[in-house]
């Protein structure tokens, strides 16, 4: 026992001493215990040359840090508030784990490198394939502005509320009963499970009718309640009412903890903004040079299908799912066409993305590279090439090891780009 507590000691100190080179004058830190990882090191220093000149905004902001000049950092309370399926301090936590969705990226790394970017308040943040919502709910917590866009509406909802939850507060979520709100919304079920002759009829007649909750950003987190436990109920046979009380009484245990840490820590949250839209058409929906930073992780198509996998909420929104796919990177066509189409569309968002990003800032893209009919595709040095076609240059790689997850998933890459000003 004494032999590994010495070894654990001497492992730390010479990661901390790598951390804090280049840093010209003494900095009272202390990183979280579960920092072991080369990667996390390595954002850990870039997060900390960036902001060890104010360390009291650090404090607030840090990813990889527990204590800064002997005070607990706001991340060590944010991550406190616990969420299904949490794993240390790097995902799941707040309401990161609100909605199953498969291949996300960690929270806390997407954390980190909003710090080196160095971003501030009065700067805007994009991802343009915002998925589950995780860069806008980080960019939220340090007060950040953050715009989100993605084409399936399913993530523009699920975004949308996962930050909105934010705001609110567990009087207003519980000022309609759940027993009435789970019938409101259950009553369309009968439709998509056949009990009703005329679907179409019964859906129509229903959307038809005054919503139940004035309050839209409620009504919408309902919904995706409802939406949770359909997915449950579809995966594991949970019965719709369990699965629906169940997450309801999680998620009001996080919010009102948040809404206690707010009164606590003064936070000053950023505004977002969720837009459906095609990542491929970005400076049809945004001024050039509008963001100062852009972080995402595009869709990991080949590997995921993201449309099986929320058929159930599809179908219950009433939207087309073999629509959505032509229109999807990454699921459009079969075979090789399907991999030349995936670059094709890649290639393009690159372009777009090059559009929208103010000069010598940062664009980060977190992939990694998946095996296809047995052939590993080499899809980071894919984006590589089309993001310098597009005008940025490769300012650094990190390599993250996937540890278990899905087996065509063994490391992820973090690509961050520097968008060439017009002096350069």
């Amino acid at each position: 026992m004494v032999k590994d507590q010495e070894t654990t000691m001497y492992m730390a100190e010479p990661i901390m001493d790598w951390i804090l080179n280049g840093i010209p004058e003494p900095v009272n830190v202390k990183l979280f215990d579960d920092v072991g990882s080369i990667y996390e090191a390595q954002l850990a220093k870039m997060e900390l040359s960036r902001w060890w000149r104010d360390l009291e905004a650090f404090r607030r902001r840090c990813a990889y840090f527990e204590e800064v000049n002997g005070e607990k950092t706001f991340h060590y309370y944010i991550s406190n508030i616990r969420g299904k399926g949490q794993i240390g301090r790097t995902n799941q936590y707040l309401t990161h784990w609100f909605y199953p969705y498969k291949a996300k990226f960690h929270p806390q790394m997407v954390k980190a490198l909003i710090n080196w970017m160095g971003l501030r308040g009065e700067d805007r943040l994009l991802d343009p394939f915002v998925g589950s919502g995780t860069t806008l709910i980080e960019a939220k917590t340090i007060g950040i502005d953050s715009w989100g866009v993605d084409i399936n509406p399913i993530c523009t909802l699920m975004s949308r509320v996962k930050c909105e939850l934010l705001d609110l507060t567990t009087e207003m979520i519980k000022e309609v009963p759940r027993e009435k709100v789970f019938h409101y919304f259950n009553r369309k079920m009968r439709g998509v499970l056949g009990k009703t002759s005329n679907l179409e009829l019964y859906v129509k007649n229903l959307e038809n009718e005054p919503k139940l909750i004035s309050d839209d950003r409620v009504y919408c987190f309902y919904q995706l309640c409802y939406l949770y436990a359909l997915s449950d109920y579809t995966y594991i046979k949970k019965p719709l009412w369990e699965g629906f009380n169940n997450n309801l009484d999680a998620i009001l245990k996080t919010v009102e903890k948040f809404q206690d840490l707010k009164q606590k820590l003064d936070f000053k949250l950023g505004n977002v903004k969720v837009l459906e839209g095609d990542a491929r058409k970005l400076s049809e929906m945004f001024p050039r040079e509008y963001f100062a930073g852009i972080i995402t992780s595009p869709p990991y198509s080949i590997a995921v299908d993201y449309i099986k996998n929320d058929l159930h909420a599809l179908s219950y929104l009433n939207i087309n799912a073999d629509t959505l796919v032509k229109d999807m990177v990454g699921l459009r066509g079969k075979g090789d066409e399907r991999i030349d189409n995936y670059y094709k569309d890649m290639r393009n968002s690159f372009k777009e993305m090059n559009k929208v990003l103010q000069p010598d800032r940062y664009c980060v893209t977190i992939i990694g590279d998946v095996t296809y009919k047995e052939k590993k595709l080499p899809i980071h040095q894919k984006y590589i090439e089309f993001a310098q076609e597009a005008g940025f240059i490769l300012d650094k790689i990190i390599r993250r090891p996937i540890l278990g997850g899905y087996a065509r998933l063994r490391y992820e890459y973090v690509l961050i780009f520097k968008k060439i000003s017009d002096a350069d």
